[in-house]
């Protein structure tokens, strides 16, 4: 009986090995969380990948907890939305104790792009607020540590307010025949953040991002997704940030890792 019960487990933990073998990477590593449900968002450690600026998110397999935003976090200014390929986003962001880097990918059935003279909100563009002194933020705009950025693939990155603003490096870019617009930029810590400072695991960053909705028969910013959204529209209001939390764990996470924990349940 007891032989019967030892080929069981062999036989069951083989089966569970190949089944997981199979599975792509964004199965065993990615953890969607809606932005509507969570204040805090905690991100990888990037580890020993390395992270180029390139709109290829190929590089961005293995970072866990996808901050999605679609029409639960939905506010219109005029314009309406019918599912999540009318507009939706999913973000990652990962650290390292020099920079973030963040990957966000935008599904938009009806993109408007009207030129470098237009505000960024209008090209369907974004707008992003960042502050590192997360639970410390003073009270109204300008608070001088709270940094405010716009950016779009035809507006390019523009710096609006704060006293430590400086460039990112940042790529943009649209697939029409998807009809998805691809955003991945890198910041270093100097760009919104006081001199000296080092990103350490267990940091708490204050932010807030919104994805602008312009259509053609709806033209000019006409409602977004968002995380945090009245940070940045209806005045600005630092207070309501959301904050993201600096993992320790790293995105070098390997799958047998994940089977030892699975197989630790069946007994």
């Amino acid at each position: 009986m007891r032989n019967f019960r030892l080929s069981y487990r062999i036989l069951t933990r083989l089966i569970l090995t190949a089944i997981i073998s199979l599975l792509p990477l964004s199965s065993l590593y990615a953890a969607k969380e809606n932005a509507a449900d969570i204040d805090k968002y905690y991100v990888l450690d990037r580890g020993s990948y390395t992270i180029k600026i390139d709109t290829n998110f190929a590089d961005w397999e293995k970072a866990e907890n996808i901050l999605v935003m679609n029409d639960e976090t939905w506010e219109p200014l005029g314009g309406s939305i019918k599912n999540d390929k009318d507009l939706s986003a999913e973000l990652r962001i990962v650290w390292d104790k020099d920079n973030l880097y963040f990957a966000l990918q935008v599904k938009d059935d009806d993109y408007v792009a009207k030129g470098a003279a237009a505000n960024h909100w209008e090209n369907d563009g974004i707008q992003m607020a960042i502050d590192a002194s997360a639970g410390k933020i003073p009270a109204g705009f300008p608070n001088q540590s709270t940094h405010l950025y716009n950016f779009s693939i035809l507006g390019g990155w523009g710096k609006e307010a704060g006293p430590f603003l400086g460039d990112a490096g940042i790529e943009m870019k649209r697939d029409d025949a998807k009809k998805e617009t691809y955003f991945e930029w890198r910041m270093p810590v100097e760009i919104f953040a006081k001199k000296g400072t080092v990103l350490k695991a267990g940091m708490e960053i204050a932010f807030a991002i919104i994805v602008n909705d312009s259509d053609e028969d709806a033209p000019g910013q006409t409602g977004w997704v968002g995380w945090g959204n009245h940070t940045i529209v209806f005045g600005k209001n630092p207070e309501e940030m959301k904050t993201i939390v600096l993992s320790a764990q790293t995105m070098a996470v390997k799958a047998n890792g994940k089977l030892a924990t699975t197989w630790g349940y069946i007994k």
